[in-house]
């Protein structure tokens, strides 16, 4: 019988531990974004679609734009921070952090960070914009057979990113379900010897829900290699339908709509896993849900223990889930909580002290327009007084256990180049980010 997996306390070896500067933060951000620039992906493309590439390239240079650059800032962000994205990201060059595994490295010592897991992001091969903005713009989405093959070449150039500095990343691999369960599996297998931690999940057809039982063979597969599943804003949904709002009054409108429907899908995948016996058939699962909010997790959880067996709801469900629902979430789920808002940070132990994991969402807005990742972290963990030990695991220990990253290596890097609990931990003496994710409320989701 197979055991569940249990939760690992995470210390350094006693070697490390006379070496380590006590005050030293292994800092892990469970939230970063990489990508080629669009014509470096051309080598890592299956052959046959190298010459479709080179037409697409051209679109591309016309008007293809990423989830940082001006056409996407320009929809969601205002005019005065995209002016400061520009002054602090693109002309000092962090920007290229995203594409240059070196310039990456550079940024996160400057920041104070040690490692980070890896995602793709919107700009990928054949993908010339969000597919947000695609819709809203009428242009077709692209078609499964070169998404996937848009996938396999952004994972075959994250190993070469990731090469640079072993043990520094952990690379979740875009892997497309819709292609056809055996291609899945060679996907994640490949993956896993290349040394992905995981995957990232993608939307899915309403029609073929994450539970089919068409899919057992990948879930099996992710369960026996140990690969985390994570769920990630925006390329993980239980619906696959594109979300746009035609003649919306103005686009900060139509943004404003667009969210809270996209949120419930990707949310939504917690009640596939769950009530969809995912969770009860593969205990060994680990399950992230990243930069989706922590504090969505909260009302979900009471809402649904209590229909469980209290409410006047069907309960003859049981013998298919024992377990109630904040028990399944307990045992296998996490959350890559991103950019931690003050309000998650007081309710961590509401929320799950073992749970949460810091994001730093590089390069994106919302992760890299704070002055320094010290005083985001003062007007957060500081502002709340949080103890140094519950600091290290929000931080750090927590990524290191889902992960499975070297704590060794990663403190011996915090010691040389890290920040020192003392420069985080210290309130501010006043407010550093009046606007921004510090000040959301805890009922936001996004």
């Amino acid at each position: 019988m197979r055991t569940a997996l249990k939760f690992r306390a995470v210390v350094p070896s006693k070697e490390k531990r006379g070496q380590m500067d006590n005050d030293a933060l292994v800092i892990i951000s469970s939230d970063g974004h990489a990508g080629a620039l669009m014509a470096d992906y051309r080598p890592y493309l299956d052959e046959k679609y190298r010459d479709e590439f080179d037409d697409f390239l051209v679109e591309w240079d016309q008007h293809g734009a990423r989830n940082f650059d001006l056409p996407a800032l320009k929809m969601r962000v205002d005019g005065e921070f995209i002016d400061e994205w520009n002054e602090k990201m693109v002309a000092t060059d962090r920007v290229n952090g995203y594409p240059d595994s070196r310039r990456r490295l550079k940024e996160q010592e400057h920041e104070g960070v040690t490692a980070e897991v890896l995602f793709p992001d919107f700009g990928l091969p054949f993908q010339l914009y969000n597919e947000g903005m695609a819709a809203a713009l009428g242009i077709p989405a692209v078609d499964e057979e070169h998404r996937q093959a848009g996938m396999r070449a952004y994972n075959r150039w994250l190993v070469d990113f990731m090469s640079v500095a072993p043990g520094r990343f952990a690379g979740m691999a875009a892997v497309s379900w819709q292609m056809g369960v055996d291609d899945a599996v060679a996907d994640i297998k490949w993956a896993h010897e290349a040394g992905f931690k995981g995957i990232v999940l993608p939307n899915f057809d309403p029609k073929m829900p994450l539970y089919s039982p068409v899919y057992e063979p990948v879930w099996q597969t992710l369960e026996d290699l140990n690969m985390v599943v994570n769920s990630h804003a925006g390329f993980s949904s239980t619906s696959n339908v594109p979300i746009f709002f035609p003649d919306a009054p103005h686009p900060a409108c139509a943004y404003r709509m667009f969210i809270p429907q996209h949120m419930f899908f990707a949310h939504n995948i917690l009640s596939h896993l769950i009530y969809g016996c995912v969770l009860e058939k593969h205990p060994n699962l680990k399950v992230v849900f990243t930069e989706l909010g922590s504090s969505w997790v909260v009302g979900v959880l009471r809402d649904w223990d209590y229909v469980y067996d209290a409410s006047y709801f069907r309960t003859d469900f049981h013998d298919l889930l024992p377990l109630k629902p904040s028990e399944y979430f307990e045992r296998q789920c996490f959350i890559g909580s991103s950019i931690f808002s003050k309000a998650e940070v007081a309710a961590r132990h509401e929320i799950g002290m073992e749970k949460m994991m810091l994001g730093m969402d590089f390069p994106h807005h919302e992760g890299t327009l704070l002055e320094t990742t010290k005083e985001y972290l003062r007007a957060t963990l500081g502002a709340e007084h949080v103890p140094l030990e519950e600091a290290r695991r929000l931080l750090g220990y927590n990524a290191v256990d889902v992960y499975g990253f070297d704590l060794d290596l990663l403190s011996s890097i915090a010691t040389e180049k890290g920040l020192r609990a003392e420069s985080v931990l210290t309130p501010p003496e006043l407010d550093l980010f009046p606007r921004g994710d510090v000040h959301k409320p805890f009922s936001a989701s996004f």
